[in-house]
């Protein structure tokens, strides 16, 4: 393959350089993706008063208490609907005009196991300052939602589902395998780009050979046979055999060899 590319230099030099220059572009150039996450649990409110705590405090009669996301019997579910409400393209589009990059991800998570399902903020930026911006006020969405979605539900605040941030995006991480996804890209780009140019050139190359082979004369040596309409040219004297040589092309001869000729010559001279 070296010496084919080599062979085609002209061609493949400038597949390789372009290669080499977009390489170099991902590495240099290109501007690096940092990374920040957080991580939200939810906490159950307290119970619904009881009929003697109403009796002692008449003013918790009047308030609604009555939850029906706590009903659920199950924290994964409002997850769920957190993640797809904040992955919303009207929440993407607010939340773009706040200053967030719109490649974050809202998710469930399961770190502290299925019972106690988490709610995780990824925000990626073109900095470390601008992803743990961008994770913290992702965040912020995510608790006014979940306190918006029992608001319309007309429960009192003192008994709905509140979020604890378990971990805080304090600081961003390089991605490392976004610019590595990149750069085996354009690699892999350029390797195929380098195949496709030898394999054209090397098949007209043949062509070309095969075009030039149908063109070419092909030599025959010997007397004519056949239905040839040429008739060989009988130069010879008794000392021996004539030897003829007709060299044709086609069906037609284009010159005749005649062995024994100046031997002819030499017995006409009267000199």
């Amino acid at each position: 393959m070296a010496r084919k590319i080599w062979r085609y230099r002209l061609f493949t030099l400038p597949v390789v350089i372009l290669t080499l220059c977009g390489a170099a572009y991902v590495l240099a150039v290109k501007q690096p993706v940092y990374e920040a996450t957080s991580s939200f649990a939810l906490l159950n409110p307290p119970a619904p008063p009881t009929a003697e705590d109403i009796a002692r405090d008449p003013a918790l009669g009047r308030i609604n208490a009555d939850n029906p996301y706590t009903r659920l019997g199950d924290q994964s579910v409002i997850i769920q609907v957190l993640a797809s409400t904040t992955n919303s393209g009207a929440a993407r589009r607010a939340l773009k005009k706040a200053g967030v990059d719109s490649r974050y991800t809202v998710i469930p998570s399961a770190d502290l196991g299925y019972s106690s399902p988490i709610e995780q903020v990824t925000a990626v930026g073109w900095s470390a300052e601008t992803a743990i911006l961008s994770a913290k006020l992702v965040g912020d969405v995510v608790t006014r939602e979940l306190d918006r979605l029992q608001a319309a539900q007309g429960v009192d605040k003192r008994y709905r589902i509140k979020t604890l941030q378990v971990a805080a995006p304090d600081e961003a991480q390089l991605k490392a395998s976004a610019t590595l996804r990149v750069l085996v890209g354009v690699l892999v780009m350029g390797a195929l780009a380098l195949f496709i140019v030898v394999s054209v050139m090397d098949a007209f190359v043949t062509l070309r050979r095969e075009s030039l082979q149908r063109l070419s004369p092909t030599p025959v040596v010997g007397p004519l046979t056949g239905d040839s309409q040429a008739e060989p040219w009988q130069v010879g004297d008794d000392s021996g055999p004539a030897v003829e040589a007709v060299v044709a092309n086609g069906r037609h001869p284009t010159s005749v060899v005649r062995a024994g000729a100046s031997v002819a010559a030499q017995k006409s001279d009267p000199r």
